[in-house]
């Protein structure tokens, strides 16, 4: 995300510097620099992130897989789009260092290719971005190309050729549109993880151990996944009542967050249910499940929540050591039994 919002800047403060726009407190000096320093480090956090993408074992992202398009069995379209762009910014740094042994036309050339890297970035961070759903990230995407567009506008309305304006302020909307487009048909629609690509051995990866069992391609289908939370004990609502409200995440990724209120008369630590909630979920979507707690028994814990995929049975084995909670949740199929 860093990578995309500095790259963003670089192609912004480009447009906006092939109209040689300048002023007593802004010269083309600084507008000249600040898009350089931009476009350095902007590669800088490229390097960070295709180095962190190849040591991450889950995916088996190799070397090539990051300069050479469609060398990976891993989300091949979107994976590629990331690749293309970071040899297109490549072959740009490189021109730049080069520049002095360069005619002005054939570096003029090959620089306009950051323009074009922009939207293919953008593209592989929506299609292959596990995060992609999150309103932030969202809000984030929509801001690059807000500014990307406003610096194109700025500099279309300079130009001397009606025709030539005219044109460019009718294209303007288009990458915009389809983008929306995209997004709404795709990352954001159940399910995009496998049609997006991912290998179906990535899908219902099952492990031992500590390490969780997460299909990312079902939505809220969790199986025996390891979890993490607090707990706060309090008096109420109603007299000779107590509360215990419990909230974490699961530990694998996509990180599953879970909130569950119980009520009842107090019992040890604990309390014996007269009624509760239990919620899950990931962050900052609405394809959670929400449903009445139906069991309490020890450290098992049953509740009945629906959400967008139906109905489903959410058990969760918990570990109460004061007020840190630790131990397991399955989201299975209310048809399904847990092994």
């Amino acid at each position: 995300m860093v990578s995309l919002v500095l790259l963003t800047g670089t192609v912004a403060l480009g447009v906006i510097g092939t109209a040689r726009a300048a002023s007593a407190r802004w010269p083309r000096v600084v507008t000249a620099g600040l898009h350089k320093n931009l476009a350095l480090i902007s590669a800088a956090m490229v390097a960070v992130h295709i180095v962190t993408t190849i040591v991450d074992p889950f995916a088996a992202i190799g070397l090539v897989s990051a300069v050479v398009p469609f060398s990976s069995a891993y989300r091949p379209l979107w994976l590629s789009l990331g690749a293309v762009a970071f040899d297109l910014l490549l072959a740009v740094l490189i021109t730049s260092l080069l520049r002095d042994r360069l005619t002005r036309r054939s570096w003029q050339a090959v620089h306009l290719l950051v323009y074009v890297s922009w939207p293919i970035a953008l593209w592989h961070a929506l299609g292959t971005g596990t995060d992609t759903k999150l309103p932030w990230v969202l809000a984030i995407d929509a801001a690059c190309v807000a500014a990307v567009g406003w610096a194109i506008w700025w500099r279309l309305s300079l130009t001397g050729n009606p025709l030539g304006r005219a044109t460019g302020l009718l294209a303007l909307p288009v990458l915009p549109l389809l983008t929306l487009v995209f997004v709404v048909a795709g990352p954001l629609q159940p399910g995009w993880a496998r049609r997006a690509g991912t290998p179906a051995a990535l899908l219902g990866r099952r492990t031992t151990g500590s390490s969780p069992a997460v299909d990312p391609g079902q939505p809220g289908r969790l199986v025996d996944v390891s979890l993490t939370g607090r707990a706060v004990v309090s008096d109420g609502p109603a007299a000779g009542e107590r509360t215990i409200r419990i909230t974490g995440h699961t530990i694998a990724a996509p990180t599953e967050r879970f909130v569950i209120i119980l009520h009842g008369a107090p019992s040890g630590g604990g309390v014996a249910l007269s009624g509760g909630t239990a919620r899950i979920g990931t962050l900052g979507t609405a394809s959670g499940y929400f449903g009445p707690v139906v069991q309490l028994a020890g450290q098992e814990l049953v509740a009945a929540v629906t959400g967008q995929g139906g109905q489903r049975r959410a058990q969760f084995i918990l570990t109460i050591n004061g007020s840190v909670v630790t131990g397991t949740v399955s989201l299975l199929a209310a048809t399904q039994e847990q092994r």
